[in-house]
């Protein structure tokens, strides 16, 4: 009797093939989804490490010069993250000088001629070994990287690629007094500043750095909400109870609760 053989099948049927792409696009997912997840981890960690490094080197700079790193009084909002970094990588430094009626602190350069040594010879005093944290200018980093006046842009960044933001107390005008020397009081601007300590943050994961050289917005740093007196935390260091509660709001749009701050998480 004969057999008859069985039919050959000629490949997959589309419901095999659609099935093993269903497979893959999972997998990848997954796999993607772990990735993602250790790199935010490792950024995070990163960034949190780093910010505890800049603070311990604010710490170390008041112990020699008094106080913490402060902004000068010709600087912005914009500007205070450069005016640390300049301070803790050793190109200025906080100087005061008698006046008549009280004492004026400066932020001036290393090898102001004012200085007891004078200029002549002078090297920066560095906070930070160079190269531990990221800046927007890597490559072109080093030990005389300040003399002649250049790079005057220098920041740190964080693991995503934004500046790390600062906040202390503004210095007054060069030449006028910091406090009254009849009642002791501090004087404005640098009496704004309410809190005993400063504030680094990092925008966390929400804000990738496109390259173009823009910081994010303020309010992705801070809670600037004008308060009674017509200051915020970014004037008065006073951290709000809902500093880290995100509000998606267009005309506000911070998105605050992943940031990486000094001060807690």
């Amino acid at each position: 009797m004969r057999r008859s053989n069985p039919s050959r099948r000629a490949g997959f049927t589309l419901i095999e093939l659609l099935t093993v792409i269903a497979i893959i696009m999972i997998l990848s997912m997954a796999t993607f989804g772990l990735f993602r997840a250790a790199s935010s981890a490792r950024n995070k960690s990163k960034s949190k490490g780093e910010i505890q490094a800049i603070a311990m080197a604010c710490e170390n700079y008041k112990k020699n010069y008094g106080d913490y790193p402060c902004r000068a009084n010709s600087g912005t909002d914009n500007t205070y993250h450069r005016d640390l970094f300049d301070q803790l990588i050793g190109r200025r430094l906080l100087k005061s000088f008698p006046l008549a009626n009280g004492t004026d602190v400066e932020l001036i350069a290393y090898d102001d001629p004012r200085l007891p040594t004078g200029s002549g010879g002078r090297k920066m005093k560095s906070f930070i070994d160079f190269g531990a944290i990221g800046t927007n200018d890597n490559s072109h980093f080093a030990d005389n990287d300040w003399r002649g006046g250049a790079a005057a842009t220098y920041e740190f960044r964080d693991a995503w690629g934004n500046a790390y933001d600062y906040r202390y107390r503004v210095l007054n005008t060069p030449g006028l007094p910091t406090m009254n020397t009849t009642t002791g009081a501090y004087i404005s601007p640098y009496a704004d500043w309410k809190s005993p300590n400063f504030l680094v943050v990092s925008c966390g994961a929400n804000y990738i750095d496109l390259g173009d050289g823009i910081m994010p917005a303020q309010n992705e740093y801070w809670d600037v909400t004008t308060l009674t007196g017509g200051v915020n935390m970014m004037k008065n260091g006073i951290i709000p109870a809902n500093y880290f509660e995100d509000d998606p709001a267009p005309t506000t749009g911070f998105l605050r609760a992943d940031n990486i701050v000094n001060w807690t998480n």
